[in-house]
């Protein structure tokens, strides 16, 4: 197993995910980021990421798509090859595929992304575009890249930027193709294995785009993922299109819906998670070839009163994407970093012979520090009803410019006393005191959020009591 991180931490594992070995990936086209990764049926693994030419400054120097290849298992990459270089203009967000088994374009490689003239540009000369490429040299080289998408969008890196492109191939080597604009999901395809591609069309509305801003974390996006069923199951050819986007009455949204006739025409919105309770939000899909089952990893505020505190789950469908069911994979809620940390643009998930791998971002209780992690998930294990959570209680203070918020969180039962004495900078002038005590019934009330005046210290007293008995705390920040 293979999995990647910011900016460029490479991990490989050899014992399907119980340990890893940690490291930095290299390349003479520089690492910046944004890592996919993709494993085909020879066992070989290809690691996709942004350039860092070191002749240019940012934003300059993310001027190509990069590929390394591994043949022995992901645990080396070689130097890599390119695609879409084009001057100063810069490429981002990518995805890859590959054709696995048709008769005119196996082994073909794919690569999908968004190219912009100037990054961040308020220019309205200044466009995004949809841009592909392809490789039929096992990934040692790319050809000349094409632009695919009918529309531009703007620099701005946002709603209507024409941005997350990925493909899926179709049963006689189709490219189908699924990107986001405009509040709106697009979906292209080619027919002659990536030498020319048809007329865009708008397949799926997303409510509030796909830039979309949840409490507390840094950024988000819904931007779709397009995936094909090439099983020998019911559902065999079947395409599955997952997003995210908000609601105004339930909030964040994972959304999907799937077509059996090659994206001519396409079923109904579907809600993957069956609660609408809270935030859900970056979602990523994997099918399992060997069956046909589909699996969605998100992040969920269900189980957060205040719409702070996020799970990890996984939902499946045994059905063809038709019902799904739910499975949390955190053993306790954790924190968001907060709107000034980098939490991630997407997570991501991998199914094989009922293997289920999720990958996420989190963040540790002790030190608050982001964290990479996953789940020994399996078909079986998923549907299983026991399940073991951990008790936890935590405290975290969030200062935020106009509103700072303290937020006391417990997965089990407890009652509490807590006193938070903010002072003004230069004295006691401008002192405030908060005293709130409570039950945490670790069920229906997992946390407590005390919004605070601006101040520039902190200070807090709580003693709380469970079944072990009494306990005090106090902390400064």
């Amino acid at each position: 197993m293979v999995a990647g991180s910011n900016i460029k931490n490479h991990y490989h594992s050899s014992d399907s995910g119980k340990t890893w070995e940690i490291k930095s990936l290299y390349s003479g086209h520089g690492v910046y980021g944004d890592p996919v990764i993709y494993g085909d049926e020879y066992g070989n693994f290809y690691f996709c990421h942004l350039a860092a030419t070191k002749t240019k400054k940012y934003p300059s120097w993310i001027d190509r798509i990069v590929v390394q290849k591994s043949s022995d298992g992901g645990v080396t990459f070689n130097n890599g090859c390119f695609a879409g270089f084009n001057g100063d203009k810069e490429q981002d967000k990518h995805w890859i595929s590959k054709d696995k088994h048709s008769t005119l374009y196996k082994d073909n490689i794919y690569l999908t992304w968004t190219e912009f003239d100037k990054y961040d540009s308020k220019d309205t000369s200044d466009h995004s575009r949809i841009r592909f490429a392809r490789s039929v040299d096992g990934a040692e080289s790319f050809e000349e890249a094409l632009t695919i998408s009918d529309t531009t969008g703007d620099c701005l890196d946002g709603d209507n930027t024409l941005e997350g492109a990925t493909t899926a191939i179709g049963a006689n080597g189709e490219i189908y193709v699924c990107w986001s604009a405009f509040g709106k999901i697009y979906f292209d395809r080619s027919i002659d294995g990536g030498v020319t591609f048809g007329k865009d069309k708008v397949i799926a509305k997303q409510q509030q785009g796909w830039s979309l801003d949840f409490d507390k974390i840094y950024r988000s996006n819904g931007l779709p993922f397009l995936v094909a069923d090439h099983s020998r199951g019911k559902y065999r050819n079947r395409l599955y299109l997952i997003w995210g986007e908000y609601d105004e009455l339930a909030g964040g949204e994972v959304k999907l819906k799937y077509s059996d006739n090659g994206g001519a025409t396409w079923s109904k919105d579907i809600t993957v998670h069956s609660k609408t309770e809270g935030d859900q939000f970056l979602p990523h899909i994997a099918v399992d070839q060997t069956d046909g089952s589909v699996y969605v990893v998100y992040y969920d505020r269900r189980n957060s009163p205040g719409n702070v505190m996020m799970d990890v789950y996984v939902s499946y469908s045994f059905d063809g994407g038709q019902t799904f069911r739910d499975k949390r994979v955190t053993p306790n809620s954790f924190f968001p970093a907060g709107e000034e940390v980098f939490f991630g643009d997407y997570n991501g998930i991998a199914a094989h012979r009922g293997i289920v791998r999720p990958i996420w971002t989190s963040t540790t209780f002790h030190n608050d520090q982001t964290t990479i992690q996953t789940a020994l998930l399996s078909k079986e294990l998923l549907r299983s009803s026991s399940q073991i959570l951990r008790d936890t209680l935590a405290i975290k203070f969030y200062q935020q410019p106009f509103k700072n918020q303290f937020v006391l969180y417990s997965s089990h039962k407890i009652n509490y006393k807590l006193k938070l004495v903010v002072t003004k900078k230069g004295g006691l002038f401008g002192k405030h005191t908060y005293i709130e005590e409570g039950e945490l019934d670790g069920v229906l009330k997992s946390e407590t959020i005390i919004n605070v005046k601006s101040g520039h210290k902190y200070k807090l007293s709580l003693i709380y009591t469970d079944k072990s008995g009494e306990h005090s705390i106090k902390e400064e920040w």
